[in-house]
């Protein structure tokens, strides 16, 4: 596909999507819907966290963001088998020296960015999965810097396959919890969890505990994915 090609289809998605907007609105006189207006004016009240996004995704419909975290287990498993018996690659020794060492210096700031999404997630645009992607990236850079060779050794794919396990098995713990306490699964303030003071970084129940164990999910399952595509065909011993 040609760049000009390249350039009518995004402004034809771009034009898709402002279209819809439009539609939206003037089908609604720009009013919000029952359930919209439902969240916006008691979700603070209801899952005290400020950022309704995640208020959203990680109460009032965090049954959907378990069957979303599936999704990508399923994927890192399919992947995984379909490059079984392959190994990692070890000629790779990534960029120069220079670039190798302005990236240790800056690699304290790096990893900042994304443990700040993470954990300002009920109060700020950005969560697990938002901070979990760029964790990933960061896997990523690591490898293309430093080098598959000690890329894999810093960071290998068995940390990773237990990482995205354990996140897993702690997302559905802390779901119990709320059956345990005679709620429903993955209940929030019902369930018992502190609501703390709405705004604060120690507030809204669960949802901090959620974006962490998604964060650490997102990752791993990218960086697993990762490490299978750039498998090569040697049979480990």
């Amino acid at each position: 596909m040609t760049t000009r090609a390249y350039a009518v289809a995004i402004a034809a998605v771009a034009a898709a999507g402002l279209g819809y907007v439009l539609l939206s609105y003037a089908v609604t006189d720009g009013a919000l819907l029952p359930v919209a207006a439902r969240y916006v004016t008691d979700g603070v009240r209801d899952t005290a966290s400020i950022n309704i996004v995640s208020g959203v995704l990680l109460d009032y419909r965090a049954f959907d963001t378990l069957g979303e975290a599936t999704v990508i287990l399923a994927a890192v498993a399919a992947v995984s088998a379909l490059f079984s018996g392959s190994t990692i690659g070890t000629d790779s020794h990534g960029a120069g020296l220079l670039v190798q060492r302005s990236v240790s210096y800056l690699a304290g700031f790096f990893w900042l960015f994304p443990v700040y999404i993470i954990a300002n997630g009920h109060l700020s645009p950005g969560g697990g999965f938002q901070g979990g992607v760029s964790l990933a990236v960061l896997i990523v850079l690591l490898n293309v810097v430093f080098g598959t060779r000690v890329g894999s050794q810093r960071i290998g794919v068995k940390h990773l396959h237990w990482a995205e396990s354990l996140s897993a098995a702690a997302f559905i713990a802390i779901g119990a919890v709320g059956i345990v306490q005679g709620g429903g699964f993955l209940a929030n303030l019902s369930a018992g969890f502190p609501a703390g003071s709405p705004g604060s970084l120690i507030s809204a129940g669960a949802i901090p505990l959620l974006n962490l164990v998604i964060g650490v999910k997102v990752a791993s399952g990218l960086a697993s994915i990762f490490y299978d595509l750039i498998s090569g065909d040697r049979v480990a011993p």
